[in-house]
């Protein structure tokens, strides 16, 4: 096994939760099974973890019937190998073409068409307004908050990344940064308390480039950009993360971002997260180190933890001989972190740490960390948010959680974890009132809290070329993800069938109480 679990740890941590038995609830119903570019055979899904009764309404249900049925469609066509086949070479045209009448930001009836059957159902928006009505809109359905990240970055996949960049002159270097940061100012100014701006250092352009290829120090306007960025994410209580890129690139990615976290980590709770790929072998071993350097250093380690987008382009001896494998690591890292008993660390010969913590009058600590699950991986999100429910429950201590799936993909799974937001909030209120108890004690709406699973829906928001250009590198990066698009599909024909039936059910009797009613009338005259 990839972690053992380690009680002697359990008593150590700074955030511990004490909470009354309460019952699990709800479940997380899609089954997805094939993981970025791994061949792998779809097994059936495990019961679904829920104590509620069978006659609980699927978590589809939550959707409102117009995003249901536009979701069903397109998600329909992407099923389609036909029509991705033509779809894809399509919009690669679409997406780079300098021509007026196939470039949808200066074709309007292209944008037009464009906007309405691919751009609003992956993409927030073109602007402020549109951006805020979609959060709002998220937000309306439930969800804790967005991971909002601006569509302009640069393509470094491929032969690009180690590409020479010597000609660039570092006046078009620096505006490239500029254009960058303002663009991420842009996007911070959209965000609220809770929210997360989403950046790639590698869309700052060719100077960025060319330090992050050459393990050199970030170039000075690029520091003093995100020194910009964090201080004004602190000051809306909104938080950033760093997406992974190409192991060429991130070594330094996770250099630079160590000593940001440094600076900005040391309250509380993590300003900056960083992302770590499950897929890649050297993964478990590089979040011990970084765990033990916020353990000796005393800041909070932010993980963005996904299975990972380059299989395309990475070296094959990087990465994980089988998806099962990459399971194995990727669920072994979210237990080691929630449960406080990662490998390799021990607090108990850490002698030094102790005796500082001592005369600063603390308790003798666990490193402390957060742990974002990315992933459309039911499995992973059902074993995650259990194991951290039940450590709740039970008085246990453990690690801030939340989850997040893209935009137009995996809304099966995004609506489970709604509803047991849902659902834990009708179960405390239900046990409130059945105690009569009006209004709720500190410990039990605390508690209740700590129990809502954090729900995000990752969004971008850019010009129609822009989030077209960034449709297609994750098409690229994700090309299993269409291999889901099936599943997704049964999904929405059975919601949507439901509702029929359901709609037809309540005409029936709504037309057989009026006619008994009838009945009743002229029995009476």
């Amino acid at each position: 096994m990839f972690l053992r679990q380690s009680s002697r740890f359990l008593s150590l941590t700074p955030r511990r939760y004490h909470i009354p038995s309460l019952k699990h609830c709800s479940s997380i119903t899609s089954t997805i099974s094939s993981q970025n570019g791994f061949p792998h055979t779809p097994t059936p899904s495990p019961p679904p973890f829920s104590t509620s009764p069978t006659s609980e309404l699927p978590p589809l249900s939550i959707m409102p019937l117009p995003l249901l049925l536009k979701s069903y469609l397109i998600t329909s066509i992407l099923a389609s190998p036909k029509i991705i086949k033509f779809f894809l070479p399509l919009l690669n045209k679409l997406a780079n073409s300098s021509s007026t009448i196939l470039n949808p930001d200066r074709n309007p009836v292209l944008h037009m068409i464009v906007r309405k059957f691919i751009y609003e159902h992956f993409i927030a928006g073109e602007n402020a307004t549109q951006v805020s009505a979609r959060v709002k809109e998220m937000k309306g359905l439930g969800f804790s908050g967005v991971i909002l990240g601006y569509a302009r970055e640069v393509n470094v996949s491929g032969g690009e990344v180690g590409g020479d960049v010597s000609g660039v002159s570092k006046e078009v270097g620096e505006r490239a940064i500029r254009e960058w940061r303002d663009g991420l100012m842009s996007t911070l100014s959209l965000l609220q308390p809770g929210d997360f701006l989403s950046l790639k250092f590698s869309g700052a352009g060719p100077l960025v480039l060319h330090a992050l290829q050459n393990s050199l120090p970030p170039p000075p306007l690029l520091l003093q950009s995100m020194h910009l960025l964090l201080r004004t994410a602190a000051s809306q209580s909104a938080r950033i993360w760093l997406d992974a890129e190409q192991q060429d690139l991130q070594h330094t990615i996770e250099s630079w971002t160590i000593d940001l976290m440094r600076t900005y980590n040391t309250g509380s709770q993590a300003l900056l997260y960083t992302t770590m790929q499950a897929y890649l072998k050297s993964t478990p071993s590089n979040i011990l180190r970084c765990l033990k350097l916020a353990q000796k250093e005393d800041w909070v380690l932010g993980i963005k933890l996904v299975r990972g987008a380059y299989i395309a382009t990475e070296k094959r001896d990087l990465i994980w001989g089988s998806i099962e494998e990459t399971h194995e690591a990727y669920n072994g890292i979210a237990a080691g972190l929630l449960s406080l008993s990662y490998p390799g660390i021990d607090i108990e010969k850490n002698t030094a740490m102790a005796e500082k913590a001592e005369k600063m009058g603390k308790e003798k600590t666990y490193p402390r960390a957060e742990l974002f699950l990315a992933t459309h991986n039911e499995e992973s999100i059902k074993k995650a948010y259990t194991l951290q429910s039940s450590r709740i429950t039970s008085g246990k201590p453990t690690i801030e959680l939340a989850f997040g799936q893209l935009q137009g993909m995996a809304d099966e799974i995004s609506c489970s974890l709604l509803q047991l937001r849902r659902k834990e909030s009708q179960d405390s209120n239900s046990a409130s009132l059945a105690s009569k108890v009006l209004v709720k004690s500190e410990e039990e709406s605390r508690l209740t809290q700590a129990l809502k699973p954090k729900a995000y829906k990752c969004m971008v928001w850019g010009s129609t070329q822009q989030c077209l250009q960034f449709l297609l590198r994750r098409v690229k990066e994700n090309g299993d993800a269409l291999g889901r698009t099936g599943y997704w599909v049964e999904g929405f024909k059975r919601e949507i069938w439901r509702r029929v039936r359901s709609s037809s059910g309540m005409k029936r009797k709504r037309t057989l109480k009026s006619a008994n009613g009838g009945m009743a009338r002229k029995r009476v005259l």
